[in-house]
């Protein structure tokens, strides 16, 4: 009773209220937001429901000024959005979630825009073509809203204004669509140099980026044989292409690493390893020992783009393996040559790529039995030969759009 007789001090010391003509007129200095609602509510008959994020003071001082300005310039200044619902006036936090709609109709507060911002909603859209989480990743976020993805049911839910769903639907209409599929096949070889212009490839361009390292002693890369640039060819007839690399392994010229084929989408990588983990072991502590592994792989990712002009292949080869001659403490090194290229093709056309060289010193010893093991004298009944080998790492990749 106390606060009621308080109230209504305040409401006749500090208030002056004129009602022709549907306009108020109103002074107040630092009222309570609730306060200040209440009061207006009461003139038009109304039952304030008020969210608990309402809170705040306010000081109002306006003349002549309509009811629905004065509410929306209330409203407005606290960061709250108001709904009409019959005989109740219900009124919430911007981003809360207690109101579902807004009364857009009343007029700005002379002076300036005041206008209500329509609350959020969760709406719920389906993606066809892509997952949903894909589909949202680049689309950003205003202050106050969400946006999550079910991948298993192909759903996004967002919430957000009625005017950014429309945003969102935009968007996602642009980003889900049909991917066309590629086949990709691959050969990946390591040829002797004397051997790898004997393949049918026509050699002349350049494309993309080179990298390459070689960590093992007795194996380096030839860096003054290396260009800056991964070799760029195009092989005229991919059959010939199968005939040559078979007839290279029966020469003893090179060999063929691996045959890996994929099918993927546009703009969807893949990626192909075949390899093992080379066990070793190592100290446990307090004399015990465990057993750990190192990665040696062969792996080949591709990332294909088709445009009008055919497809572009983003590349990366890497060819790991592990050198057990040059074991330390029984762990061996990796021996590692990578390239990454970026390349265009057309469809149902073989492209070559290499220039990743690497040489090995071979060291070959014949010693005659019995005496080749003489103290002093052996060294007569013994022979050693060295011998350099120079390999390039080659990558064939054949294109094919597949019709579903």
């Amino acid at each position: 009773m106390r606060g009621i007789l308080v109230f209504i001090a305040l409401f006749f010391s500090a208030y002056s209220f004129a009602a022709a003509d549907d306009h108020l007129s109103f002074d107040f200095d630092s009222i309570q937001v609730r306060a200040a609602l209440q009061l207006l509510a009461d003139y038009k008959h109304l039952n304030l429901v008020a969210d608990d994020s309402v809170t705040g003071s306010i000081t109002m001082r306006m003349q002549d000024v309509s009811w629905d300005s004065a509410i929306d310039y209330v409203v407005k200044t606290k960061g709250l959005v108001y709904q009409l619902d019959g005989q109740f006036l219900q009124v919430s936090r911007l981003f809360s979630n207690s109101l579902r709609t807004a009364d857009l109709s009343s007029p700005p507060l002379p002076g300036g825009d005041f206008s209500v911002s329509p609350p959020q909603k969760n709406t719920i859209l389906k993606v066809t073509h892509v997952l949903g989480s894909d589909a949202i990743k680049a689309f950003s976020l205003l202050q106050g809203e969400s946006l999550t993805a079910d991948d298993s049911a192909s759903l996004v839910l967002a919430r957000m204004m009625p005017a950014r769903i429309d945003e969102l639907r935009e968007y996602l209409k642009a980003v889900d669509f049909p991917r066309k599929q590629v086949m990709i096949e691959a050969r990946i070889v390591e040829v002797d140099t004397s051997y790898s212009r004997s393949l049918g490839v026509s050699w002349g361009a350049k494309s993309g980026k080179g990298a390459v390292a070689v960590a093992a002693s007795g194996t380096f890369v030839d860096v003054g044989s290396l260009s800056s640039s991964v070799g760029f060819g195009i092989v005229t007839d991919a059959l010939t292409l199968d005939l040559e690399l078979n007839a290279m392994e029966k020469n003893g010229g090179g060999k063929v690493i691996s045959r890996p084929r994929v099918v993927t989408s546009d703009r969807q990588q893949a990626k192909i390893i075949k390899g093992f983990d080379v066990p070793y072991q190592q100290s446990a502590g307090e004399g015990s020992t465990s057993v750990s592994f190192k990665e040696a792989a062969l792996s080949l990712d591709v990332l294909p783009i088709v445009n009008d002009q055919g497809i572009l292949l983003d590349i990366k080869l890497s060819k790991d393996e592990p050198d057990f001659s040059n074991a330390l403490n029984g762990v061996p090194p990796i021996n590692t040559a990578s390239f990454t290229s970026k390349v265009v093709a057309k469809f149902g056309q073989t492209i070559a790529l290499g220039g990743v060289y690497s040489t090995s010193d071979n060291v070959v010893q014949k010693s005659v039995p019995v005496l080749g093991a003489i103290p002093l004298l052996g060294w007569l009944f013994r022979s050693e030969t060295k011998s350099v080998t120079t390999t390039e790492l080659m990558l064939f990749l054949t294109p094919t759009l597949v019709d579903l």
